[in-house]
């Protein structure tokens, strides 16, 4: 029987995921990491993600707020800019 151990990815540890880069990310059908949306919004707000007492709060909480914070236009262009990658 083998035990799995976490796997560490750049500076992520254990529960944590290094976020790719996102050259190309215009280019991709399907978003996240298991490829489940193809909504760029939908893969913003997928990564909202609340602590339970074991692990803390996710860091991309607090840019799942401000995207939800700017103006609708201002979210446009955001998209567009990541479309044109």
């Amino acid at each position: 029987m083998s035990v799995s151990k976490p796997t560490s990815q750049g500076s992520a540890q254990g529960d944590e995921f290094r976020t790719s880069p996102l050259w190309g990310v215009g280019q991709r059908i399907f978003f996240l990491h298991d490829g489940r949306t193809s909504d760029i919004v939908q893969a913003v707000e997928d990564h909202l993600c609340t602590g339970n007492g074991t692990y803390q709060d996710s860091e991309s909480n607090a840019v799942i707020n401000s995207f939800n914070a700017l103006s609708a236009t201002d979210q446009q262009d955001l998209i567009n800019f990541l479309r044109s990658l």
